[in-house]
C-alpha cells in the first residue's frame, strides 16, 4: 500500500481572525484546463473503437480471455508466465480491468490441489494454530507441545516423512506431510492453495519455522492469517546473508512478527536493513522451539487476537454506524453477506493492499462507518495503518474515537415535521426546469417553508417555472442569468446581494443535476440521493437539517454525507490559486471530505471568504466547460475549509439506507 512519504498534523485549528477585507484581492483571471482538440477526441474515439474490436477478439461475451490467450499469458492456475504479471496486473494483487473478472475465479483451481492430503477435521471448543516447517517437524517438538496445550495444533511439514513425527501425533498434534518436490504444481501455487485450505479453519495464528518457509508465511499473510516468523541461528549467520538475505527481507516485510534467537542477530539484521528498523513485533528469544516455546506462544497470541479485535470492536461500538455496508455494492464480494461479513472482508483487503504496498484508494474504497473518512484517517496514522496494517477504522474506536479531520459529526431525521424559527431561503438552479416539480414535491414533506431564489437560463425556461410555483405557500423570485459557472455562479455571483444582505439565517443550495450522454445512469441516482438527504422525501430533511442549525449556532454548514471517498482530482492548479485568494491556511491532505455534488445548508457568514472573492460572470469559464479542474471544481472542494477558517463547524446529514453510485 503507498504510503504518504510524511504524516499529517492531527488537526489543524481554523482560523477565526482576520476580516474579510483583509483578503487577498481575487486575481485577474482563473486557471481553466485546457479542453481536448477536435483532432485528440476523434483519436481517442476512434482508438477506443479499435480497442473494443480487439477485445471482442481477445476476450469472450462474458469478459474471459479467449483459449489462445489463456494459454499464452497463464499457466493451469491462472497464473502470469514468467516475465508476463506486467501485462496482467496494474501493481501487485490488482490485475488490469480486462482480466479482473476471470481472476476472481483463480481460487477455484486451489482446492483439487491439497484435496488428497491428510488434513484432520476441524477443532470443535479450541482454536487452531498452524506451523509450517521444513523436512521435519521433530526440531520444533517442543513448541508443539507447549503450543498442544491450548490450542489444535496443525502442522504442515513440506518435502517430510509423518514417520519420524509419530510421537508428536500422540500428544495431540495433527501432521500433514506435503510433497512439493514431487507437486504437480509450482511451490507458490501450492503454498497458496494450502493457505487458502487452513484459512477455512479461522485458525488464530501461525509460525513458519526457518527462512525456507518464508515463502509460506508470505502466502498465509496474504490470505490475512497473522504469522510469526522464527529465525533459526543458521539463518540469521551474517556469512550467509548473500544467499539469505532477500528471505530475511520477505520476512521483515511480510511477516506480523518475527523472533530472532538472540538480540545480537536481531540487531544485525536491522542494520543490514535499516528501512525495517522502525517496526513492531520484532524480538528476540533465546531458542525459541524449546526453552522459548511460550515467548513464541504469547506473541502468536498477541497479534491473533488484535486481528480479532479488529472486528469485535467496531461491531461493538455504535454498530447502526454500519448500516452503509448494508447496502449492495457492484464492488462488493461475491455472495450474499452479512454486514459483519462485508467488515470482515474490508479488514482482510486493506490488510492485503498494505503488505503489498498497493494504493489504498484502488479500486475506490466507500466509506464504511458513517461520521468517519478512513483515508484521511490512515494518513494521519501512517505507521499503524500501512506500515502495521491496521484497519483505520479499529485503531480510530481503540484510540477512543480522537477528533480530526477524519471525522465528521453527522445526525439523521427527525420523526416528523418542523417549522424552524430560522429565516431560510433555498436557491435551485435549473438549467433543466423539468427537474423543478420534483423539488416541490420534496419541500412540502417539510413544515418549514423556505423563500424560493429560482435561477435558470432563459426566459422560456422561466416562465415555466413561475407556473410550476403558482402555488408554493411562501416568496418566489426567478431570475434569468448567464449560463455560466453551472451552478456556482447563479450562486455566488447571480444571488450575492441575497446571501450578504443579512435577511437570511440559512442559505440552502440546490440544483437540477440531470447528468446527459454515456453517464445518464449517474445524473439522476445522484440528484435523488442528495434531495432525499438535504431537502425530504422519506423523512421531512429540511426541516431536520433547520432544527441542528436552530440548536448548534456554532455549525455553519451542513451537507449530505457522501459514501465515496474523494481527493482533490484534476484540481491541483486551481485549489492553489483559490487559496492564496481565498486567505486558506488549512493544510491539505490527499484526501478531502466536501459536499459531493455541491448541495448544502449555509449561513451566509459562513460564505465571508467566498463572497469577499466578487467573483463576476466573466471569472467563469465558457461552456463547455472540462469535467474537472475548473473554477466551480475548486470551489466545491474548499467550501468547508472556507467555512472553518470564518470560525464555523461542519456537519453532515444521512438518511440511513440511502446512497448512489
Amino acid at each position: 500500500m503507498t504510503r504518504p512519504e510524511s504524516s499529517l498534523p492531527e488537526q489543524a485549528p481554523p482560523a477565526t481572525d482576520g476580516p474579510a477585507n483583509d483578503l487577498p484581492a481575487k486575481r485577474a483571471r482563473y486557471f481553466v484546463p485546457r479542453q481536448r482538440s477536435k483532432l485528440r477526441r476523434w483519436i481517442t474515439a476512434n482508438t477506443q473503437k479499435t480497442g473494443r474490436r480487439i477485445g471482442r477478439l481477445l476476450f469472450d461475451a462474458e469478459g474471459h480471455p479467449r483459449a489462445f490467450l489463456r494459454s499464452l499469458l497463464f499457466d493451469a492456475y491462472q497464473r502470469p508466465r514468467p516475465g508476463l504479471a506486467g501485462v496482467i496486473f496494474k501493481e501487485p494483487g490488482r490485475p488490469r480491468r480486462p482480466f479482473a473478472n476471470w481472476l476472481t475465479g483463480s481460487d477455484a483451481t486451489l482446492p483439487p490441489l491439497v484435496a488428497g492430503l491428510p488434513f484432520p477435521p476441524p477443532s470443535v471448543g479450541r482454536r487452531s494454530v498452524v506451523v509450517v516447517i521444513e523436512n521435519s517437524a521433530a526440531p520444533a517438538a517442543p513448541l508443539l507441545r507447549r503450543l498442544a496445550r491450548d490450542h489444535a495444533v496443525l502442522v504442515l511439514v513440506l518435502n517430510g516423512e509423518p514417520s519420524g513425527d509419530a510421537a508428536l501425533v500422540g500428544d495431540g498434534v495433527a501432521l500433514v506431510p506435503v510433497p512439493v518436490a514431487g507437486a504437480r504444481a509450482p511451490r507458490a501455487v501450492l503454498l497458496d492453495a494450502l493457505a487458502f485450505r487452513v484459512h477455512e479453519d479461522r485458525p488464530l495464528f501461525a509460525v513458519t519455522v526457518g527462512l525456507a518457509t518464508i515463502d509460506a508465511a508470505d502466502a498465509l499473510e496474504q490470505r490475512n492469517i497473522p504469522v510469526v516468523a522464527v529465525i533459526g541461528a543458521a539463518d540469521a549467520d551474517p556469512a550467509r546473508h548473500e544467499t539469505l538475505g532477500p528471505a530475511l527481507e520477505l520476512a521483515l516485510a511480510r511477516a506480523s512478527a518475527l523472533v530472532f534467537p538472540t538480540a545480537a542477530t536481531r540487531e544485525a539484521a536491522l542494520a543490514s536493513m535499516p528501512r525495517f528498523a522502525a517496526r513492531r513485533r520484532l524480538v528476540a528469544a533465546q531458542a525459541p522451539l524449546e526453552a522459548g516455546a511460550a515467548h513464541v506462544l504469547a506473541i502468536g497470541r498477541e497479534i491473533g487476537e488484535e486481528l480479532d479485535a479488529e472486528l469485535s470492536l467496531i461491531l461493538a461500538t455504535e454498530p447502526e454506524r454500519l448500516e452503509m455496508l448494508d447496502i449492495p455494492r457492484e464492488n462488493d464480494p461475491p455472495g450474499d453477506l452479512t454486514v459483519a461479513q462485508k467488515l470482515e472482508w474490508l479488514i482482510a483487503d486493506w490488510r492485503r493492499k498494505a503488505l503489498l504496498k498497493r494504493h489504498p484508494n484502488r479500486p475506490p474504497l466507500r466509506r464504511p462507518y458513517s461520521g468517519f473518512h478512513p483515508l484521511i484517517y490512515a494518513e494521519h496514522h501512517p505507521v499503524a495503518c500501512f506500515d502495521q496494517r491496521r484497519y483505520p477504522l479499529s485503531h480510530w474506536i481503540e484510540r477512543g474515537r480522537p477528533a480530526g479531520p477524519w471525522a465528521l459529526p453527522v445526525f439523521g431525521p427527525l420523526p416528523g415535521p418542523r417549522a424552524s424559527r430560522l429565516k431560510s431561503a433555498l436557491h435551485g438552479h435549473f438549467f433543466y426546469p423539468d427537474l423543478l416539480p420534483e423539488l416541490l414535491d420534496r419541500l412540502e414533506v417539510n413544515a418549514s417553508r423556505p423563500d424560493l431564489f429560482l435561477t435558470t437560463d432563459t426566459p422560456a425556461k422561466a416562465d415555466e417555472m413561475r407556473a410550476m410555483t403558482a402555488g408554493y405557500a411562501g416568496a418566489v423570485q426567478i431570475d434569468v442569468v448567464p449560463n455560466l459557472g453551472r451552478d456556482i455562479g447563479p450562486f455566488l455571483t447571480g444571488l450575492r446581494d441575497a446571501l450578504a444582505g443579512g435577511g437570511y439565517d440559512v442559505f440552502f443550495h440546490v440544483h437540477g443535476k440531470k447528468t446527459k450522454g454515456r453517464r445518464r445512469a449517474i445524473g439522476d441516482p445522484w440528484r435523488q440521493f442528495l434531495w432525499e438527504n438535504l431537502i425530504g422525501g422519506a423523512h421531512p430533511m429540511l426541516d431536520t437539517v433547520l432544527a441542528r442549525l436552530e440548536v448548534s449556532p456554532e455549525v455553519g454548514l451542513v451537507h449530505p454525507e457522501d459514501s465515496h471517498l474523494v481527493n482533490w482530482a484534476r484540481n491541483d492548479r486551481i485549489v492553489q490559486e483559490l487559496r492564496e485568494d481565498l486567505g486558506l491556511t488549512e493544510p491539505l491532505g490527499t484526501y478531502v471530505d466536501f459536499p459531493v455534488g455541491n448541495m448544502f445548508a449555509v449561513r451566509p457568514a459562513a460564505l465571508r471568504s467566498f463572497l469577499a472573492l466578487g467573483l463576476e460572470w466573466e471569472d467563469y469559464p465558457a461552456e463547455p466547460i472540462p469535467d474537472d479542474g475548473t473554477l466551480m471544481h475548486g470551489l466545491e472542494r474548499l467550501l468547508p475549509m472556507a467555512v472553518r477558517q470564518a470560525g464555523f463547524s461542519t456537519l453532515a446529514v444521512r438518511v440511513p439506507g440511502t446512497d448512489w453510485d
